[in-house]
């Protein structure tokens, strides 16, 4: 954290316009400008290791940045200068309030810094030493270096050269910045890239493009234009040194609200937020499949995913454009490596999406190539989720096979691919998105095996007619995505009902309510569930008699109906440990007389849950529905089935909090 220029209230529907250029240990690794969520949206670069940074500003137009101050003063401290600089930005709109926070926080044990905190209004430097003191920032340029000298910083133990070239430094932005005519914003920011870039007589210790010993190096130049209507603000990052690298335009995440390039056009709509917070990486390797990678990347982000793009040389030759996937994840695509380390970057999931034999390979061989081998050989095995596709000889030669064995047993995913015209397809979309998230799932319900039964249940009355009920299997379809995604061990007991489930959930299909029955014993005897869920239609009358003959059209035909068994009572019976997700299912009753027939229904079957709903009240995917449990509480539900299916797992992973596996 050392040279920082700050043009305070100078340009008109500007009130900041800075340049920041870090200087840091070496092996120590940053990550572009992104975007943070809390009370209010930051826009800053990021410290890989403390997952703080040093200069940002958030969409209210607080403006936060620090510096060191090398005095000594404690190595160790209580926390990361960047994480409360991380807490001013998410959190406060003032700067008052933001520097009341500060004074407070340094009390604690903070390393010694400099820290500057502007508003629209107001500015202050906040100087941690031997003690903490605030100033006021005036209008004007201002440059803030690793060293403020003040009558009562003592600076006994700093090195002389340190002192020379600290000030050789701070002499030489100020001159420089004081030049720069600040009416244009554009003119201002090119002219501070010169800046950044600037050597003085010669490249040194003493140059604002830092070239120091050993020990240190320029990890990045930052410059960023805080304007009146936060949607004009501009955010410039360049890895390394800017006399050898260049800057990047970062200001599209300011509309995109996560980090990107093709601005208001890589915007996606929220689907949920399974995956907030969470940072993928999505590598492309030469694969014609390729094509699927945009979706992907679009559904990853609708989940509330940080998406970045890795590319092969291959994958650029003969995929999808680099330009495209810029595009769907809304960030800068990595085609090769720079000073910026990307290969060191900490993602949550590694995706290679396609994986072609010959990326496979290098992986299992610790080959490090090209982007995404070096990526993937950087990061942890049991973060890499792959999904290859290739010709089908490819496919199944025996080397590949055992190279995808290796991978699993040192703990990496793999996504089988559909097998379909001569060749090993890429999983589907659908398919992928929810490997991602039960990858990255932190349900209690992870590896616990969930039974689900779902559909209708019919009889035959004669050879083409039959009786069933209204069931279309939808419930049972969003139920069992759910279990999946949170990482359970799912498998679903089908009616004939309407849905297609996804491939990667194994069904058993029935017909009759015995087949009902003798298939949900038959899984709860041999597999270990936790639970089932009975969100079946099961019948609760069978025909007497079936007619082996079609019954001719005109006559009078009578139907004798008997009592079906309660597979729900069954299952209770005899696997008593098994915890019981019920519905209860009436039509055009009062709110009382349902919840008191749920609450019947759930003593009777010794129910961990039941749904109560209204026949009436259920049109097409939207649902109302009350949750009611042991403990007597109930929740009122009115919303779409895949919301439904998301609230029933919530209070069965409430009712397993705190019990083993």
């Amino acid at each position: 954290m050392c040279t920082l220029i700050v043009f305070y209230r100078l340009l008109e529907g500007f009130h900041v316009v800075a340049m920041h250029n870090r200087y840091a240990r070496r092996g120590s690794f940053e990550e572009p400008p992104r975007v943070s969520k809390g009370r209010f949206k930051a826009y800053h670069p990021v410290d890989s290791s403390s997952k703080g940074t040093w200069v940002g500003f958030n969409e209210e137009g607080l403006f936060a940045a620090a510096t060191d101050q090398h005095t000594g003063g404690p190595i160790h401290a209580y926390r990361s200068r960047g994480l409360l600089l991380l807490d001013i930005l998410t959190g406060f709109s003032e700067s008052s309030e933001a520097v009341d926070y500060v004074e407070r926080e340094l009390t604690k044990g903070y390393r010694r810094g400099n820290f500057i905190i502007a508003d629209r209004k107001q500015a202050f430097h906040i100087l941690k030493d031997e003690r903490v003191e605030v100033t006021p920032i005036d209008p004007g340029v201002h440059v803030f270096t690793n060293l403020t000298l003040k009558g009562w910083v003592r600076t006994e133990n700093v090195p002389e050269d340190l002192l020379k070239y600290v000030e050789m430094r701070r002499r030489r932005a100020l001159e420089l910045a004081s030049q720069i005519e600040p009416k244009v914003v554009d003119r201002v920011i090119e002219e501070l890239r010169r800046v950044a870039s600037d050597h003085g007589e010669e490249p040194g210790r003493g140059s604002i493009c830092y070239h120091g010993e050993t020990g240190w190096y320029m990890s990045s130049s930052t410059i960023m234009a805080v304007a009146e209507n936060p949607g004009d603000s501009r955010i410039l990052y360049c890895p390394g040194n800017p006399c050898e690298g260049r800057f990047l335009d970062y200001s599209h995440i300011l509309r995109e609200g996560g980090g990107g390039a093709a601005g208001a056009l890589a915007e996606v709509y929220e689907e949920s937020g399974k995956l907030s917070g969470r940072r993928i990486a999505l590598c492309l390797t030469g694969s014609v499949a390729s094509i699927e990678a945009p979706k992907l990347a679009r559904w990853l982000r609708r989940h509330g995913a940080e998406v970045r793009c890795y590319m092969t040389p291959a994958a650029v030759e003969c995929g999808v454009s680099p330009k495209v996937m810029e595009w769907a994840t809304g960030m800068p695509v990595v085609l090769e490596l720079t000073g910026a380390a990307e290969h060191l970057v900490d993602y949550d999931l590694v995706v290679v999406y396609p994986a072609t034999l010959n990326t496979v390979c290098k992986i299992v061989q610790g080959v490090a190539d090209n982007a995404v081998t070096v990526l993937c050989a950087s990061t942890s095995p049991t973060r890499l989720l792959l999904a290859p596709a290739m010709n089908l000889r490819l496919y199944m030669n025996p080397a590949f096979k055992e190279a995808l064995k290796r991978l699993k047993r040192l703990g990496a995913t793999i996504i089988e691919p559909r097998i379909s015209e001569g060749a090993a397809k890429v999983a589907s979309v659908e398919k992928a998105l929810d490997y991602v998230i039960r990858a990255l799932s932190t349900s209690v319900l992870r590896d616990r095996g969930i039974l689900i039964l779902t559909g209708p249940t019919r009889y035959d009355l004669d050879p083409v007619r039959y009786i069933s009920n209204k069931a279309s299997g939808k419930i049972g379809y969003w139920l069992a995505k759910e279990a999946f995604q949170r990482g359970c061990r799912v498998k679903v007991i089908y009616g004939p009902g309407t849905v297609s489930f996804p491939e990667h959930i194994p069904v058993v299909k029935v017909y009759t309510v015995e087949e009902m029955l003798d298939a949900t014993l038959r899984e709860l005897e041999t597999g270990r569930y936790e639970a089932a869920i009975f969100s079946a239609a099961i019948l609760d009358f069978k025909p007497a008699t079936y007619e082996e003959e079609k019954v001719k059209s005109g006559t009078e035909w009578r139907v004798n109906l008997v009592p079906t068994v309660k597979v729900i009572g069954e299952v209770s019976r005899r696997h008593p440990d098994v915890r019981i997700v019920g519905f209860k299912l009436e039509h055009k009753v009062s709110k009382e007389e349902l919840i008191d027939r749920a609450r019947e229904e759930l003593e009777k079957v010794g129910a961990t849950i039941i749904v109560a709903n209204d026949l009436s009240e259920i049109k097409g995917e939207h649902h109302k529905a009350y949750l009611i449990d042991r403990e007597g509480r109930i929740q009122r539900f009115d919303g779409e089935k895949a919301e439904l299916a998301g609230k029933i797992l919530d209070m069965l992973e409430e009712s397993l909090t705190g019990r083993p596996l």
